[in-house]
């Protein structure tokens, strides 16, 4: 997205308002983008009550009771913590308070294939993941990145 599409974005949900079934016209206002993009830039980059940055013990307490009552529903997840998204809520649980997250220290032989699958994936950390039991990605990424430091 481009600023101008974000202004125009902007200026759109000023005029039709962001809780309606305008998504249509709004996407009239930003050319080259359908109702759904629009939607989708509005709820999880540009709203103004978006919250953003560092959670909270409090945001992380809710997540946890939210993935307890509502396992995998991240829209009703996010439901419970104003100003988070569905997107947010299931990126902070799968990468930093999922109890299946492996902490431990990383291997000599999880460093080499981190390095192998880097080669063969560059930085698809999701993808790289995938070969890691309990190391999300960002994981991945965090480890990849200490081991070129020391390099």
């Amino acid at each position: 997205w481009t600023p101008e599409e974000d202004n125009l974005l902007r200026l759109a949900v000023q005029l039709y308002g962001d809780k309606t079934e305008k998504w249509a016209k709004i996407a009239a206002c930003v050319p080259g983008r359908t109702n759904k993009n629009c939607r989708k830039r509005w709820f999880h980059s540009l709203d103004p009550s978006l919250r953003k940055g560092a959670w909270t013990d409090e945001e992380d307490q809710l997540l946890r009771e939210g993935v307890m009552r509502f396992p995998n529903q991240w829209s009703k997840i996010a439901d419970m913590l104003e100003g988070r998204t569905d997107d947010q809520c299931a990126k902070r649980w799968r990468e930093s308070l999922d109890p299946s997250i492996d902490r431990s220290d990383w291997t000599p032989a999880e460093d080499q294939r981190l390095m192998e699958k880097y080669e063969e994936y560059s930085s698809q950390w999701q993808k790289i993941a995938q070969f890691f039991d309990g190391r999300p990605g960002l994981h991945c990424r965090n480890r990849w990145r200490k081991l070129q430091r020391m390099m």
